[in-house]
């Protein structure tokens, strides 16, 4: 069925025409540079004529309804090729000459946010196989998506640097020349899947005519959208970000899948080998810099304690604890003593490890424990079996996505009006509920799931 959306203030309608990515080598990117005012039928791959078969739901009458209001179609036009060579027609009223080439994703951060938005960007490269599609990318996140199949370049976005622009003439300057820089590359759509200032910032400064964003988004981002999407402030923050596509006609791709560079496999593989870590793994995350996020310290010893014997059933004798430089006091406390968990064997990796180098650990791991953080989400996207703490977040709007079920929540529900990470004492009270015989029932759960797969 054709997906057709109209913008607000019509003045006019073009058609984009999207084809799914093709397991050959991509077009070149002018040979998608279709005039869209009369094209010819058979570059948009439609038929006209004895060919166009209309199925029951799909008359050739002229009018076809969406969210956004009713559009006209050609009457007669319908798919080429058939079977599974889907075609989706977008309807922008916004004078578009020519399919998008140069597409920008506009989300610098978190880490965590980061790796949600990946259906994004396979959503966008399945219906636009020879465009162009670049993301925007706070620098410290940037190996979290620079090495993916389906993205053309990162362009990293230096907070830090950048942070007292109103302060610091050579810092304004500095954030002048990259607002010019990215303007240069002359996008013709842009996806603001953040939804704050920054980001309305950035892509309204890209020049792009087609500015997709949230109309409900914070601090009025959404001012630097020409296309202002409804209903994209409920539900699973990924399935919020894929109504930013579906709103411009493309088919959301609900993947995850994440890729991580060849360098930071070498080096796990070189720390491995260091260690002596020749048998399956698993990975705790264990750390946050949010205190209302965290748990009690003396329960992941216990937890710890508890599993120890499933996880030598399992084959798993080694233990990584991760997180960033600024958690390694909080890792530490939670490790528990090397000598009460033999012949477990414990790996403090929190001083050492990269983005892409946390990537590749969980890559590779036979099991994730995580509270509400990045390595949650890294596991999703490289399929890794995970068990998450999330007492103090909504697990239906920000959890693990599709991970609802591995989830230990403190046997208290999801309702909205309970999560509170932000305020310290009511976070650490609702993580308090997680008690470790839920927790670990889940892990074993899991491994059993592992044995059987």
């Amino acid at each position: 069925m054709f997906a057709a959306r109209r913008a607000e203030n019509a003045a006019s309608i073009s058609v984009w025409v999207a084809r799914p990515r093709s397991t050959t080598s991509r077009p070149s990117k002018e040979s998608e540079a279709l005039p869209l005012r009369e094209p010819p039928l058979s570059a948009l791959g439609l038929l006209e004529g004895p060919d166009a078969d209309f199925g029951p739901d799909e008359s050739p009458a002229a009018e076809w309804r969406s969210d956004f209001g009713s559009v006209s179609l050609t009457k007669g036009l319908v798919p080429a090729g058939g079977g599974g060579c889907t075609i989706t027609i977008l309807l922008f009223a916004i004078g578009m000459q020519t399919v998008p080439r140069r597409i920008l994703i506009v989300r610098p951060s978190a880490l965590g946010d980061v790796c949600r938005t990946v259906p994004v960007l396979w959503s966008l490269r399945a219906a636009f196989p020879s465009a162009t599609i670049d993301w925007v990318v706070e620098d410290t996140w940037s190996d979290a998506i620079r090495f993916h199949p389906a993205l053309d370049s990162a362009i990293p976005f230096p907070k830090r640097a950048l942070a007292a622009f109103w302060r610091h003439p050579r810092a304004l300057w500095q954030a002048v020349q990259w607002g010019l820089d990215l303007r240069r590359r002359r996008y013709d759509l842009v996806i603001d899947a953040q939804g704050l200032a920054r980001s309305g910032l950035m892509s309204l400064v890209s020049g792009a005519s087609v500015r997709v964003g949230h109309r409900r988004a914070h601090e009025f981002s959404w001012l630097g959208a020409t296309l202002r999407v409804e209903g994209a402030d409920s539900g699973h923050t990924v399935d919020r970000m894929l109504r930013l596509v579906e709103a411009i006609g493309v088919a959301p791709q609900h993947t995850m899948d994440l890729s991580v560079g060849a360098a930071h496999i070498e080096w796990w593989l070189a720390q491995r080998a260091s260690r002596t870590i020749d048998r399956p793994y698993a990975v705790f995350a264990t750390a946050n810099k949010w205190e209302g996020k965290r748990w009690i310290s003396s329960r992941w010893h216990a937890l710890v304690a508890s599993i120890a014997g499933d996880l030598i059933a399992a084959g798993i004798h080694d233990l990584i604890w991760i997180g960033g430089p600024s958690e390694r006091g909080q890792v530490a406390d939670n490790t528990p003593d090397a000598t009460s968990i033999a012949p477990l064997r414990s790996h403090d990796l929190s001083s050492e490890t990269t983005v892409g180098g946390m990537m590749a650990i969980v890559k590779d791991a036979a099991l994730v424990v995580s509270l509400d953080s990045a390595p949650a989400h890294l596991a999703v996207g490289f399929n890794t079996p995970l068990v998450a703490l999330y007492g103090a977040t909504s697990v239906a709007t920000d959890g693990p996505y599709k991970q609802a079920a591995w989830c230990a929540r403190g046997g208290s529900g999801d309702s909205p009006a309970r999560h509170d990470y932000r305020d310290s004492a009511r976070g650490s009270a609702l993580m308090a509920r997680i008690g470790v015989d839920e927790v670990a029932s889940l892990i074993r759960a899991r491994l059993q799931v592992r044995a059987k797969a």
